[in-house]
């Protein structure tokens, strides 16, 4: 019995300490809970992945391209905020893997035009924000992917 209650108070601690709230949170970001906030911090690439991680908040920072990389391990997303950064290019897989992703913020980039192969397997995704982009068309079947879209 004692044994089993030094077991528990063992385990407890330890995660205490392993949360994303210590020792995993990437560099120049704050995390709480299951957030991870990187806003403003002048991040040229994706942080290391937390694959805990519900919400990611990139708004503000210098990210250019997104690869078929840059959100490996990422898979538990709901909320990805990349507002407000000089996103020019996206690959057609960007996105993929994050089956999980409910917002998805790309206000306020330069992108140019859009790829209904960026929102493939997004199938929970419900608020799209596009505004303050150099848009210059849309493809008809842009959002074709997107059955749970409720905000564009």
């Amino acid at each position: 019995m004692m044994f089993t209650y030094h077991s528990c108070v063992l385990v407890m601690i330890l995660a205490l300490c392993t949360g994303v709230t210590r020792g995993q949170c990437p560099e120049k970001c704050h995390c709480e809970g299951l957030r991870v906030n990187c806003r403003g911090q002048k991040l040229s690439t994706i942080p290391p992945p937390l694959p805990n991680a519900t919400d990611l908040d990139l708004e503000n920072n210098l990210l250019a391209t997104l690869t078929d990389d840059s959100l490996r391990g990422w898979q538990n997303l709901t909320t990805l905020d990349l507002t407000l950064n000089m996103l020019a290019s996206l690959s057609d897989d960007a996105f993929k893997g994050l089956q999980n992703l409910q917002k998805l913020y790309l206000y306020g980039n330069r992108l140019r035009n859009i790829s209904r192969k960026w929102f493939k397997g997004l199938t929970q995704l419900h608020t799209l924000e596009l505004g303050l982009n150099m848009l210059a068309s849309l493809p008809d079947d842009a959002f074709k992917e997107l059955s749970n879209l409720e905000t564009l």
